[in-house]
C-alpha cells in the first residue's frame, strides 16, 4: 500500500477530536490541573508578573483554549491578585468556544470580573489579523503548539506579544517520556513524516537567543492496553491518536503496522503492569519571561 495514503490526523479535525477525547478518557490530562495551577501558576508565575496600577487590567491571552477546563482555574487563581482581567481566547473550533462560553455562564459569579474577548481563529489567522497590536501580561498555550505549522516562528511571535516582565506558559509533552520516544522514532519506521512537538522544540528558540526560560517536569502515565485491541472502536481511535495518523491500521502496510506496534510495546516506550500496558506520558511546563528592552 502506498505510503502517501497515510493520512495526517490533524487534517481531519472531526476525527482528531474523537481520537483526542478517547485518549483523554484513558489519561490523566485534567487530573494534573491542580498541579499546574498551584505549582506552576501560583508559585512560579503570579508572584513574578508585573505589578499593575489599581485601575489597570491584567491582560491574558489563551492560545487553543479549547472548552476552557484549563483556563478556568487559571483565571480564578489570577483574580485573587488582579481584580480585573481581560481574557482574549484564540480557539479555532466553534464547538469548543460554545462549550467555553457555557462554562463561563455556569461560573458567572466567580468570573464576573473577567472580560472575555472571543476569537475563533488559529494562531496563524490571529497573527495575520492582529499582528502585535495588543500586548499581554500572561499568555498560555496548553497542549496546543502541536497544531502550529512553524513552532519557532509562532513562539517568537507570542514572545513579542508579551509586556516587559510578562510570562509565556507552554505546557506540552515532555521530551523525556515514552510517548516522546515513540513519536521521535515513528517517522523512520513508517518512512513518512508526522507532526511531533515536545518540550525540546519549545525550549530551542529561546535558548538560542539567551531568553530566560525555566522548565517544570511532571510525571504521568496512561494505560494504553486498549490500543492493542484491534476489534474495538476505542482501540482504533486510541491508535490513531498515538501515531498521529487517521485510520492507521487500515491504511498502513502490514509491515508498517507491525513495526510501529512492536516498538510501541517495547521497553523504550512502555512497561507492563500485570495485564496492563502503561506508557509514560510526562508533561513539561516551559515558562518564558519577557526581558525588558
Amino acid at each position: 500500500m502506498a505510503e502517501s495514503k497515510l493520512l495526517h490526523l490533524f487534517d481531519d479535525q472531526k476525527h482528531y477530536l474523537k481520537s483526542f477525547q478517547t485518549f483523554n478518557s484513558y489519561s490523566a490530562k485534567y487530573a494534573m490541573q491542580e498541579t499546574w495551577t498551584n505549582t506552576v501558576l501560583l508559585d512560579n508565575i503570579v508572584p513574578h508578573l508585573p505589578n499593575l496600577d489599581q485601575d489597570k487590567q491584567l491582560r491574558v491571552l489563551g492560545i487553543g483554549s479549547g472548552s476552557g477546563e484549563v483556563d478556568y482555574p487559571f483565571l480564578t487563581a489570577l483574580l485573587k491578585k488582579y481584580p480585573i482581567i481581560t481574557n482574549r481566547v484564540v480557539e479555532p473550533a466553534e464547538d469548543q468556544i460554545i462549550k467555553y462560553k457555557a462554562l463561563v455562564q455556569s461560573k458567572g459569579h466567580e468570573l464576573q470580573d473577567v472580560k472575555f474577548d472571543w476569537r475563533q481563529q488559529t494562531l496563524e489567522q490571529y497573527r495575520d489579523t492582529d499582528g502585535v497590536g495588543t500586548k499581554f501580561h500572561f499568555i498560555s498555550t496548553i497542549h496546543s503548539m502541536y497544531h502550529v505549522e512553524d513552532v519557532d516562528s509562532s513562539l517568537m511571535y507570542l514572545y513579542d506579544l508579551l509586556e516587559p516582565g510578562g510570562k509565556l506558559l507552554v505546557i506540552i509533552l515532555s521530551d523525556q517520556s515514552g510517548f516522546s520516544n515513540f513519536l521521535n522514532r515513528l517517522p523512520g519506521l513508517l518512512k513518512q513524516s508526522i507532526r511531533y512537538i515536545s518540550s525540546a522544540h519549545i525550549r530551542r528558540p529561546f535558548e538560542a537567543r539567551n531568553i530566560p526560560c525555566v522548565q517544570i517536569h511532571r510525571n504521568s502515565e496512561v494505560d494504553i492496553t486498549e490500543c492493542f485491541n484491534e476489534t474495538s472502536e476505542d482501540g482504533e481511535l486510541f491508535r490513531d491518536f498515538l501515531v498521529q495518523l487517521k485510520g492507521f491500521r487500515k491504511t498502513a502496510t502490514p509491515s508498517q503496522y507491525k513495526e510501529a506496534m512492536e516498538y510501541l510495546a517495547s521497553s523504550e516506550c512502555t512497561k507492563k503492569d500485570g495485564r496492563k500496558i502503561l506508557m509514560s506520558n510526562d508533561r513539561d511546563a516551559v515558562i518564558v519571561t519577557k526581558m525588558s528592552t
